[in-house]
C-alpha cells in the first residue's frame, strides 16, 4: 500500500525519475534496515507514510545528494537517521492531509524519542521543509545551499533535532 502510495505521490505527481514496478515506487533504501511510519484509514488503506533510515549505513542523502551537505560533515550515526519519502495522497480533503501530516511528525518525534535518535535528515523541496514541519513548530536547520535536481527540481537538505521539547512544541 505504501509503495502504491509513494508511486503515486513521487512519480506521478512530482515526476521523480526513480525505479518502480507494478504502480510501486521502491529504492535501495528500502531493506530491512528501514522502519516506515504508515498512517492507515479505517479501511486500513495507506493515505499517508514516510521511511526513516539509520545514517549508520549507506543512505540516500551520503550517497546520491552529498553536494547538498557542505555546512556540517555528513551525519553517521546510529543517532542520526534520515527521513524520506514523505507522501500524503492527495486526493483527501485539505483537514484530512493536513491531519496526517501532522500526525506522521509527531510519528516522527515518538519514534525518534523511543529509539534515541537526536536528529533526522533528509532532502526536500524547500516549500515541503515549510509547510510540512516549520510550519508545524518543528525548527529545521538547513545542511547547505538549495540545488537543483537531475529532474530540474528545487532541493535543499536539512535537520530536524528530536527532544521532548520539540515534540511539545509541535
Amino acid at each position: 500500500e505504501q509503495h502504491r502510495l509513494r508511486h503515486e505521490c513521487i512519480v506521478q505527481r512530482q515526476s521523480w525519475n526513480v525505479p518502480t514496478i507494478r504502480n510501486m515506487e521502491y529504492d535501495q533504501y528500502d531493506n530491512p534496515a528501514a522502519c516506515y511510519l504508515v498512517w492507515r484509514d479505517k479501511t486500513g488503506t495507506a493515505r499517508g507514510s514516510s521511511r526513516l533510515y539509520p545514517t549508520d549505513r549507506p543512505y540516500m542523502l551520503q550517497e546520491i545528494f552529498p553536494h547538498l551537505v557542505s555546512k556540517i560533515s555528513m551525519p553517521k550515526s546510529s543517532r542520526v537517521w534520515e527521513g524520506s519519502r514523505f507522501c500524503i495522497d492527495a486526493n483527501l480533503q485539505p483537514e484530512m492531509r493536513k491531519r496526517i501530516m501532522q500526525e506522521i511528525i509527531v510519528g516522527y518525534l515518538e519514534f525518534g524519542l523511543g529509539q534515541g535518535v537526536a536528529n533526522f535528515v533528509g532532502v526536500m523541496y524547500p516549500a515541503y521543509w515549510r509547510n510540512i514541519f516549520i510550519s508545524n513548530g518543528w525548527d529545521v536547520e538547513f545542511l547547505g545551499e538549495p540545488h537543483r535536481s537531475a529532474e530540474g527540481h528545487k532541493i535543499v537538505a536539512g535537520s530536524v533535532t528530536v527532544s521532548r521539547a520539540a515534540l511539545e512544541k509541535v
